[in-house]
């Protein structure tokens, strides 16, 4: 049997409120072969791993089916839901015939005041056929499965109605004869009215909440100006294979990753980067899918396709956070799995309190409130209200360069306490430059810059390279130099113009008899020397990277401690903390020594964020309670990081805690209006307050708060798209 699990988004139709998403991955994972399920009812999809020895998707869909929900197949790029339309056409029918229901049984037309009760029966009976129907095929299979959900209660609320009032229309005598001679047949039209509303304005908002990502599935081209023996002709972009010659004009989008042969133009990485700037492309240069040739012409050749390229990773990604679950939304789904048996509870000692100890007409006041809390109950808003906010978190998240890997991620970076930075390709760019040039007495900067950078020309090693920019930058010609020789770790000489140069580390020169005048800057520097005498020094440090300070200011008005945990010398470290305003610094650290530390402060409480981009980060990264993986590092780091901040700038990783914070602020405030929509309306509708005040909630106020909870919870999630990070 094989041991490898396989992934796969399914989408699934009729899922309504968090019983059902819980119903679902109960059922499910009680399947032979499926692992793991997690259902999000924002998208209507469900993510599952299974075993494909053991059952392949046909036989999950036969699953879902069983249950009682509709089968919509696999997710191929796209995000499937109920759509507005659906609910819509529904309402089309529903609302209507409803409004002339209700108009009936308010206005008294004496010409059919002897069959008026009939005409409301046909006409109520054609909303729940047409418009209600989904409700009722659904709780019909949850009373076969011996389960309930939302459905179970709305069908039970509108056929208990419909049914008593039917039972008034043909038995009209026997209730007259009673005084109880009142039919409900408005009740149950409008409260389908009104949920058939309820979801399609909930829908057309789950859309737009959708939006980012949509926009991400969009960026990639349809097709393609493929080169081959034929010439240049359109293609799909799903047909190009590796080594394909693509070319793309002005304005046109790249359809692939890959490598440009030919021509030059500038390319807007935004959606990569988030840097509004173009890009400079010519030969040699990787150009990646989804982005936009702003200028210019290129031919470039496919290296990456598919779901292998940069842009699909990001995709998956991001749907991957929305298909998983903060802390908060699992016990949102543990409470709802007992919700549904606990109302219908209540509704039934609602009954007969009411028919026992309610006023007269008894039967009829104990049916309004039967139903009435029945519908008010339905647990619509618990179901949406933390999935629709990890969605629009992070589908913004990621067009802002941020790629959250998952949504108790977003729980968690608001939680941080302390942030340890990798100082290398961290906050520092990875390049180094001059960043002071002490020359002796005598000699000329252009004579000192031309001898140390001909010599420096020759040497690949990293500090030689910044001597050599330095120069050019000061517009110094390069001499060609000869009899190079190179003392690995310690120094280098050659001759140039018949001139012994030597450039290298004071203890070199200190061996070669050359008397060194030392300095006191603090970071690498390169002792130059002429003909044995000594003649001046390089300071070389890191590049800074230019928002870096900003960020460790804006951390820390945020009560975050940061810490420099890097592997570079003491007063490299030094350096950049002192620029950007750290105080706390660990330098020669190993790996191994980072995450040591690491769980030591997480070992005194502190809630701790890593940030790196290499592989030395990884283990930390991997360790963290949340990891910042930079993505100009190594894969080995992205894949260890919880976070993955597209471009160099280490403002997103403020941009990601403040997401994280608007998130988690969304959420809460969706569950609590969620929570205290149920708690304080279920009393009211079971007449808790009629005693006192004379107050009784009717079953058609009761549809349109239901309706009315699952809209808002969506909208206040919308608020993510707009909130500034």
């Amino acid at each position: 049997m094989s041991e490898k699990l396989i992934d796969q988004n399914i989408n699934i139709g009729g899922m309504m409120c968090a019983a059902c998403v819980r119903r679902v991955e109960k059922k499910l994972q009680k399947a032979e072969g499926i692992e793991s399920v997690i259902v999000n009812l924002a998208t209507n999809s469900a993510l599952v791993s299974y075993n494909p020895d053991v059952l392949g998707i046909e036989q999950i869909g036969e699953e879902v089916e069983r249950i009682g929900y509709e089968f919509k197949g696999v997710d191929q790029d796209t995000l499937q839901d109920e759509t507005s339309s659906y609910y819509a056409k529904k309402l089309m029918i529903a609302a209507p015939l409803s409004l002339i229901v209700f108009t009936l049984s308010m206005v008294k037309i004496p010409a059919i005041e002897s069959y008026l009760f009939y005409i409301l029966l046909v006409l109520t009976l054609s909303v729940m056929v047409f418009g209600g129907d989904i409700f009722y095929r659904v709780a019909w299979k949850n009373l076969k499965n011996r389960t309930s959900d939302m459905n179970t209660l709305l069908a039970v609320g509108t056929l208990s109605a419909f049914t008593y009032s039917v039972f008034v229309t043909i038995f009209a005598e026997y209730f007259k004869s009673r005084g109880n001679y009142f039919v409900y047949y408005d009740a149950a039209c409008v409260i389908i009215s009104f949920i058939l509303l309820g979801r399609t304005m909930e829908a057309r908002a789950k859309k737009r909440a959708k939006g980012a990502i949509e926009a991400l599935l969009n960026l990639a081209p349809k097709t393609a100006y493929l080169i081959d023996e034929d010439g240049e002709k359109e293609v799909p972009a799903s047909l190009l294979r590796i080594d394909d010659k693509i070319r793309v004009k002005p304005g046109g989008a790249i359809a692939v990753d890959g490598e440009v042969l030919e021509g030059q133009g500038r390319a807007d990485e935004s959606m990569l980067t988030g840097e509004s700037v173009p890009v400079s492309k010519r030969a040699g240069d990787t150009v990646y899918a989804g982005t936009v040739l702003t200028s210019g012409t290129v031919i470039y050749s496919a290296k990456t396709i598919g779901n292998e390229t940069v842009l699909a990773g990001i995709i998956n990604t991001v749907k991957s956070a929305t298909a998983s679950k903060p802390k908060v939304q699992r016990m949102a789904d543990q409470v709802s799995s007992v919700f549904v048996p606990t109302v219908l509870v209540i509704a039934c000692v609602t009954f007969l309190v009411w028919f026992f100890f309610g006023p007269a007409p008894l039967l009829a006041n104990s049916l309004l409130a039967f139903v009435s809390v029945l519908i008010v109950a339905c647990p619509c808003a618990m179901g949406l209200a933390t999935p629709t906010a990890v969605m629009v978190s992070t589908g913004r998240g990621a067009s802002n360069g941020i790629l959250v890997k998952n949504g108790e991620t977003l729980e968690k970076a608001c939680k941080v306490n302390r942030i340890i930075f990798d100082k290398t390709g961290t906050l520092t760019t990875g390049d180094l430059q001059v960043e002071v040039c002490e020359i002796e007495d005598g000699l000329a900067k252009k004579e000192f810059l031309s001898c140390a950078a001909s010599l420096e020309a020759l040497s690949d090693h990293p500090l030689a390279n910044s001597i050599v920019d330095y120069a050019k930058d000061n517009d110094v010609d390069i001499i060609e130099a000869i009899d190079f020789e190179n003392h690995d770790g310690e120094g280098v000489t050659a001759l140039v113009n018949g001139k012994k140069i030597y450039a290298g580390k004071k203890e070199y020169l200190d061996r070669q008899g050359i008397n060194v005048k030392d300095s006191a800057f603090s970071g690498s520097r390169v002792y130059i020397a002429i003909d044995s005498e000594y003649v001046g020094m390089f300071g070389i440090t890191d590049t800074v990277k230019e928002d870096a300070s900003a960020t460790i200011q804006a951390l820390k008005k945020k009560g975050i401690t940061p810490v420099i945990v890097s592997g570079d010398n003491e007063k490299a470290v030094k350096i950049v903390a002192d620029k950007i305003g750290i105080s706390e610094t660990y330098s020669g650290i190993s790996p191994q020594g980072k995450l040591e530390i690491l769980q030591d402060y997480r070992s005194k409480g502190d809630i701790v964020a890593m940030v790196g981009d290499g592989v030395n980060d990884a283990a930390a990264l991997a360790a963290s309670d949340v990891g910042f993986a930079m993505s100009g590092g190594t894969d080995v780091a992205m894949q260890s990081g919880d976070i993955t901040i597209l471009g160099d700038s280490t403002g997103r990783i403020v941009k990601a805690i403040n997401l994280s914070c608007f998130t988690l602020s969304i959420i809460k405030q969706n569950l609590f209006w969620a929570f205290f929509y149920n708690i304080a309306l279920i009393p009211l509708a079971a007449g808790v307050f009629y005693p006192v005040f004379g107050i009784q909630l009717s079953p058609m106020f009761a549809g349109a708060a239901m309706a009315f909870s699952s809209v808002s919870v969506v909208t206040n999630s919308l608020r993510l798209k707009i909130k500034k990070i």
